[in-house]
């Protein structure tokens, strides 16, 4: 039995789409990851053609250091386009694999589910690009999350970097992910589901918020000297 995937059809019928992927073949399936592993490579790398996070950068250019502003441009745009494939691979491997642990429901099973999660990230990220191209600057909180409104009370950055990364799209992440996976599940085990997909979202959220705060670029700095 084949199934021509189609995204948006699919999205929209979870028990549909999961007896699909027990039992069938998905065509199309492999050439959708492609694509979404490619936009992710081309958002990357429009976003550092563009300039977000490279106003270091700009000192060299000032100083009128034009050989070395523009070897510091490149090697930054293969660094974005190495960090979208890490992010991209992190999210639909690194944490497909933790759900399989978590759930032992089989790996491939979630990778089809992941898809969708690595495509609404993709989605919040180009929003995001999208609205900082048409202002002209950017900010260091993103307009998804709760951070903004929470900067106006809260000082410690460590407690706004987390919230930062619990954005409406982490919602819908969860969402998503309960919908097809607790098809998988016995109806016991889909409360105990829904706490791993909402844990899992905030051990990033902490991890990140901790490495946001540390000084890494000055201990490389201080390692390299």
């Amino acid at each position: 039995m084949f199934y021509h995937y189609k995204f948006w059809h699919s999205l929209k019928n979870p028990a549909y789409f999961t007896n699909i992927v027990e039992e069938g073949e998905i065509a199309g399936y492999k050439k959708r990851v492609f694509t979404v592993f490619i936009l992710f490579v081309l958002l990357f790398a429009a976003r550092e053609f563009w300039g977000m996070g490279t106003e270091n950068l700009t000192s060299l250019f000032a100083m009128d250091l034009q050989n070395e502003y523009y070897v510091a441009r490149l090697l930054s745009m293969l660094g974005a386009i190495l960090w979208a494939t890490v992010y991209f691979c992190f999210h639909y491997y690194g944490v497909t694999y933790i759900l399989h642990l978590l759930t032992d429901i089989p790996y491939t099973w979630i990778k089809k589910i992941q898809l969708y999660v690595v495509t609404f990230l993709l989605i919040e990220k180009a929003i995001l690009f999208a609205v900082f191209s048409a202002a002209g600057y950017t900010t260091l909180f993103s307009f998804f999350s709760l951070a903004p409104l929470a900067l106006q009370i809260i000082e410690t950055d460590f407690i706004l970097f987390t919230i930062n990364q619990i954005t409406i799209t982490t919602i819908v992440i969860v969402i998503v992910q309960y919908l097809f996976l607790s098809k998988w599940e016995e109806a016991a085990s889909r409360k105990i589901l829904i706490v791993k997909l909402i844990g899992i979202q905030l051990f990033m959220a902490l991890f990140i918020g901790m490495i946001s705060v540390l000084p890494i670029k000055e201990w490389i700095a201080r390692g390299l000297g």
